[in-house]
């Protein structure tokens, strides 16, 4: 497994202790055995536990039908690119007794039902360089399921885009088939009744801030601000002159996502040191185009200080993709406003 997750080392279930054990439990339990995607980021047991909890409250719990949910994290993986989540929830769709949405949407067909087709268009349409958000296709009462899962869908995207090889993908994810490689996650029922809120107590020894209004008092703003809080702590990792050239460069393009390029070269060129450029450069590629991560970079970087670990690398990376997201954010609250 340690050879399907880049720059780090996973800590594996029979490993896990404390809390990261009671995230494995959890997704265990209420959604699919611990593949990669899980696994990537277990060096930081912090992030996991936030990250777990925007998902689990958002994405899984609740009313909103699992139907509608799968085709918002579908749409938000479409925006990513990034084919593991795309295969992933095309798989959720077909067991889900929807094979003809799954396939309509790898042919690239409109969906016949309007509603679903505009939930999907939504997701598609947020984070991505030169494509305004469509309008929401959905009221205040459900909005918080909704921008739940297209906003954690941003986030996790991401740091897989940079710690996952280009090209996996999870198979059927269905336990009647053959899986594609040891340790390819196999779902859980999808139908499952889960009581919000029960993976707040993950949180209690992590910072938080202010739950956003968008998600009405209900333990998706909770989750949420404890992941951004967690993750802005990715911040320390840098001195404060690339800090500011991060900030500055993710919030000019607003979160989204660009292709690959020299974008980078002028705002990088303001530092004064390979050590300060070689961080910087990681954590606004993790948040703006994650694929474009190298081998090479990560290990220049921890070269340059024998302190950062495996839960450096995680936290780098979370904290450029959490910073991109909540750009994305700002943007869909203001266009509903």
């Amino acid at each position: 497994m340690s050879s399907i997750i880049r720059h780090v080392t996973p800590v594996s279930p029979q490993r896990a202790r404390g809390v990261l054990a009671e995230v494995y439990a959890q997704v265990n339990a209420e959604f699919s055995s611990i593949g990669p995607a899980v696994m990537m980021m277990s060096p930081s047991p912090e992030l996991m536990a936030a990250g777990w909890s925007l998902m689990r409250e958002a994405q899984l719990a609740g009313a909103t039908p699992a139907l509608d949910k799968a085709l918002v994290a579908l749409g938000a993986a479409q925006a990513n690119g990034l084919e593991y989540d795309i295969q992933a929830f095309l798989s959720v769709l077909r067991l889900l007794g929807r094979p003809e949405l799954a396939d309509a949407v790898e042919r690239g067909d409109s969906l016949t039902d309007a509603r679903l087709e505009g939930l999907l268009r939504w997701a598609a349409s947020t984070g991505v360089q030169g494509v305004e958000p469509v309008e929401a296709p959905f009221s205040d009462p459900v909005a918080a399921e909704y921008l739940g899962t297209v906003l954690f869908t941003h986030f996790v995207d991401r740091v897989a885009a940079a710690m996952l090889p280009a090209g996996l993908t999870p198979g059927s994810m269905d336990p009647a088939d053959e899986p594609p490689f040891e340790g390819a996650p196999v779902l859980r029922e999808l139908d499952q009744e889960l009581r919000p809120g029960t993976t707040l107590s993950l949180l209690n020894d992590l910072p938080t801030g202010e739950p956003p209004a968008w998600a009405a008092d209900l333990p998706i703003g909770q989750a949420y601000a404890t992941l951004a809080a967690t993750a802005a702590q990715g911040a320390g990792l840098l001195t404060p002159a690339a800090a500011a050239v991060v900030a500055d460069v993710v919030a000019t393009h607003r979160g989204r996502r660009l292709p690959v390029g020299d974008w980078l070269d002028k705002p990088l060129s303001t530092l004064s040191s390979d050590e300060e450029r070689l961080g910087a450069r990681l954590a606004i590629l993790a948040g703006l185009a994650p694929e474009a991560i190298t081998d090479d970079q990560v290990s220049s970087w921890r070269a340059t200080d024998r302190r950062l670990s495996d839960h450096c690398t995680v936290f780098l990376f979370a904290y450029g993709a959490m910073m991109a997201v909540t750009h994305i954010e700002a943007d869909i609250t203001a266009a509903r406003a």
